[in-house]
């Protein structure tokens, strides 16, 4: 009897669970590294109560929760977990939401490097040496032919002499 009881229980609740998915949601966080703005895109899915009709206060939630945490926290195991059971203990204190369950589906972290680091990339790559490799040859073939010229150089005076100049 009270496995039928618990089955009918458990079928019950599950009935009036909602499925919210969010996908491709975007927010900035800090790294802790160097305090810089870090790009997150999180996909998630939402089991709760009424959370497909109170999407906007999951968002908001989410917003603010995600919010707090650095861009290291957010790519272990532990942060994640973390982060799953502070929205869920959020939602249900700021806006009154039940959600039974958070899954992540996706969790990227971007970096916005700036131009110092990008250069910094190229030179290990070795893409600008091979570029400078290159116009090494046609820089010495330039040089070479400025040294064949021996023509003498152009004057900057008209040969022809003026009526009213002293020409030498």
């Amino acid at each position: 009897m009270r496995r039928v009881l618990t089955a009918f229980l458990l079928l019950h609740v599950s009935l009036f669970a909602e499925t919210l998915v969010l996908e491709h949601f975007k927010a900035n966080v800090f790294a802790k590294s160097d305090k810089k703005p870090v790009e997150v895109t999180v996909g998630l899915i939402f089991e709760g109560k009424e959370v497909k009709l109170y999407e906007y206060k999951v968002v908001d939630a989410l917003n603010i929760v995600i919010g707090s945490y650095f861009a290291e926290d957010l790519v272990t195991s532990r942060g994640k977990e973390l982060l799953k059971a502070t929205l869920i203990a959020y939602a249900k204190k700021t806006h009154a939401l039940v959600i039974d369950t958070v899954y992540i589906k996706e969790l990227t972290v971007k970096t916005n490097p700036t131009t110092q680091e990008i250069v910094e990339a190229i030179k290990k790559e070795g893409v600008f040496q091979q570029q400078q490799q290159n116009a090494a040859p046609k820089q010495q073939q330039h040089q070479q032919s400025q040294q064949l010229n021996l023509a003498p150089p152009l004057p900057k005076r008209s040969l022809i002499p003026e009526e009213n100049a002293v020409n030498f």
